[in-house]
């Protein structure tokens, strides 16, 4: 048997055209955390008392990683490696509620104005989540994109 006898034995080109880029969905369940979080983000200015900048900085947070979430979710789903893009705001919005309690929650004596510290510590705890979450994300989808451009199936 010659070399290009076991070369035509084992020519991938025709597999390749065949094979999604995002076998078995991966990363969907982050991106399903990440809209997740967005709704607890809408929902909870519903059920706590906080002061207006915190009520519309927890609601336009929330829509935003709802969206970003929603979106990669619905990339996955659809076996599509999921947007690096997406991904990166969703991990962005995650340092902005980190900071948000600390910026637009300071009067003139620097002394949180929330209604409760509960409404201050979730959106610093719900923001490192995030960040982390979506900062992963977005590593995991550029890896999964420089994957599918190697073996030639770009998406």
């Amino acid at each position: 048997m010659s070399n290009s006898d076991v070369d035509a034995e084992y020519d991938t080109d025709d597999v390749d055209a065949d094979v999604d880029p995002n076998p078995y969905e991966r990363g969907k369940w982050l991106s399903g955390l990440i809209a997740l979080i967005g709704a607890w983000m809408v929902l909870q200015v519903f059920l706590f008392d906080m002061v207006a900048s915190q009520f519309w900085n927890d609601i336009i947070a929330g829509g935003l990683l709802l969206l970003a979430g929603g979106y990669n979710y619905a990339r996955r789903g659809r076996d599509q490696v999921g947007s690096v893009g997406a991904a990166a705001v969703a991990a962005l919005v995650g340092l902005w509620l980190v900071v948000a309690p600390f910026v637009l929650g300071a009067d003139a004596s620097a002394a949180a104005e929330a209604e409760n510290a509960f409404v201050f510590w979730n959106d610093v705890v719900v923001g490192l989540i995030t960040l982390g979450i979506g900062a992963f994300s977005a590593y995991a989808a550029r890896d999964q994109k420089q994957e599918a451009r190697a073996l030639g199936r770009e998406t």
